[in-house]
């Protein structure tokens, strides 16, 4: 196989990450610092705003099995439409830190383990931290390769647990991923589904479906209705957006992502002691996403 399809292999070919409330799914793995902007200007009349810095050492030794790295996303609300009946200050900024190891082991006949562990903290940060603000994030994959005159497909089967879906659940990961050609891989399956193809040497786009979620504490005082005040109320959102991206390889260091998407089948709400104390009108929204990436350990 010429040295140009190993490259697109390398490239295309997708490792599956599952940590905190955000599914990444990242190609040609490298260790990166990624900057990331991202806005959905109308959910049930409420404007997010997100900015994410990710720091990625999946592999930081040559062959090394084990991975980590650390999120840090900041997240907006503009509850401007909703402050003339209620007050929702504590939740119009929310912060997310998390922290992620994995660990990949090759099995026999082809089969490879892949095991993720990563705690986060999700909170409005109003008072001070407690465990009601931290979620224990954690999944398990069983992934099948196959070669097909250099042409690869993979099957991969696990759990995962998690803010995926909003509240945090136990989820199923299944999918079945297939390079076509040179220059188009699809994957199926659940949580991600999606088609990816290859322009150039530096260009591709893609056109994935997946959820998105934000699962986040507030330790203060919440008072809605003046007859009393709930402590460690949580906001709750999820929804299914269906995007298009496009990725840009400037060199061997610096890429560029820009990604715009339709949030659909969209939930929001407040929650306490497994209760909803507010549910916002659901409506769906555009979504728009720029990223920037810097490849630290340019081997």
């Amino acid at each position: 196989m010429s040295k140009k399809a190993i490259q697109y292999l390398a490239f295309s070919l997708a490792s599956f990450v599952s940590y905190g409330q955000k599914m990444f799914y990242t190609t040609d793995v490298k260790d990166l610092v990624a900057l990331e902007y991202e806005i959905y200007p109308g959910i049930s009349d409420i404007q997010f705003n997100n900015k994410s810095v990710n720091i990625d050492f999946t592999s930081l030794l040559e062959h090394s099995a084990i991975g980590f790295g650390v999120n840090y996303t900041n997240r907006s609300l503009d509850f401007e439409d909703y402050e003339t009946n209620h007050n929702f200050n504590e939740f119009e900024e929310l912060h997310n830190i998390e922290v992620f190891a994995n660990y990949k082991k090759a099995l026999l006949n082809n089969w490879n383990l892949n095991l993720t562990f990563a705690p986060y903290l999700s909170s409005s940060l109003n008072e001070k931290i407690t465990s009601e603000d931290f979620v224990l994030s954690y999944s398990v994959n069983f992934i099948k390769s196959w070669d097909n005159e250099g042409l690869k497909s993979h099957l991969k089967l696990g759990a995962g647990y998690g803010s995926l879906f909003g509240k945090p659940n136990f989820y199923p990961l299944i999918s079945y991923s297939n390079n076509v050609n040179e220059k188009l891989r699809y994957e199926i399956g659940f949580p991600l589904s999606g088609a990816f193809y290859k322009i150039n040497t530096q260009s591709t786009i893609d056109f994935t479906a997946q959820p998105e979620s934000i699962y986040a504490n507030n330790a203060s005082g919440l008072n809605l209705y003046n007859d009393s005040v709930l402590y460690d109320s949580k906001l709750e959102f999820k929804a299914l957006k269906v995007s298009l991206g496009y990725k840009l390889q400037f060199d061997s260091n610096w890429s560029s992502y820009f990604n715009v998407g339709y949030l659909t089948a969209s939930e929001l709400s407040l929650e306490n002691n497994d209760h909803t104390i507010y549910d916002f009108d659901s409506s769906g929204s555009l979504s728009l996403n720029i990223g920037i990436s810097l490849n630290i350990n340019n081997k």
